[in-house]
């Protein structure tokens, strides 16, 4: 049973996912088939209308899965401490999911879990998350306790080979993204200009979403399809 406050909830909806990715560990190379699920509750923190509270969690509950479906097939888990393992993440084409430590699953639960906080925006409460790996016997829960994931809070806690676009670590910041952008050393000009050409898959959702509302589709009163867009690749910089 979820608990929010002094308030028992008893009744949630479970996202469940399934991809298979990468886990980088001592320049070894695991394929992993991993099964996501977590619970979640449509929240109406502005006192909205049913309907209007209805809408906005539906969209955040297909933002959720926008970007587990943009970042987590054939992702590549890497410790971004280890200078041999990042450097093999690097001469991949696939999408890297940045780890402050080792890439275990007990790390990577909570990566993901506050990715999801950070993503709903409110809308929706992240209840307990499980995640499971098919090279483990194992399978990790993980319930968000007074807001504390023991993660490094600044860019700069974690990742101390170079300076990084954003101040925040990526699973603390609502964008479509699972990795940082890092300064090659020795350049001089601005962050608006050497990263100009990046964008955030999360601005086509957003697009998606808006053309669909202008255009009077309606609102759909469960989570179900999720908002077909243009696959986004990475560009390296």
């Amino acid at each position: 049973m979820m608990i929010s406050g002094k308030n028992r909830i008893k009744s949630h909806m479970t996202l469940e996912y399934d991809f298979t990715g990468i886990r980088l560990l001592e320049c070894s190379l695991i394929p992993v088939d991993w099964h996501v699920s977590v619970q979640v509750v449509a929240l109406n923190p502005k006192k909205k209308s049913i309907e209007e509270a209805e809408f906005d969690s539906t969209i955040a509950y297909q933002k959720l899965f926008f970007w587990l479906d943009t970042n987590l097939p054939n992702v590549i888990l890497v410790d971004v401490n280890s200078e041999d393992d990042l450097y093999l993440a690097n001469l991949s084409s696939n999408i890297m999911l940045y780890c402050p430590g080792e890439p275990f699953d007990d790390v990577f639960i909570k990566l993901l879990h506050a990715k999801m906080v950070a993503l709903s925006e409110g809308k929706l409460l992240i209840g307990e998350m499980e995640l499971k790996g098919s090279d483990s016997t194992m399978k990790y829960s993980y319930a968000l306790d007074e807001e504390n994931y023991d993660l490094p809070e600044t860019t700069k806690e974690y990742y101390t080979e170079g300076e990084a676009r954003d101040s925040k670590p990526w699973w603390n910041r609502d964008d479509g993204f699972s990795f940082e952008f890092i300064r090659p050393p020795d350049v001089t000009i601005s962050n608006e200009e050497l990263f100009k050409d990046i964008v955030d898959p999360m601005i086509e959702f957003n697009r998606s979403i808006r053309d669909a509302a202008d255009k009077h589709i309606g609102i759909v009163k469960e989570p179900a399809r999720i908002v077909q867009v243009e696959k986004w690749i990475p560009k390296k910089v």
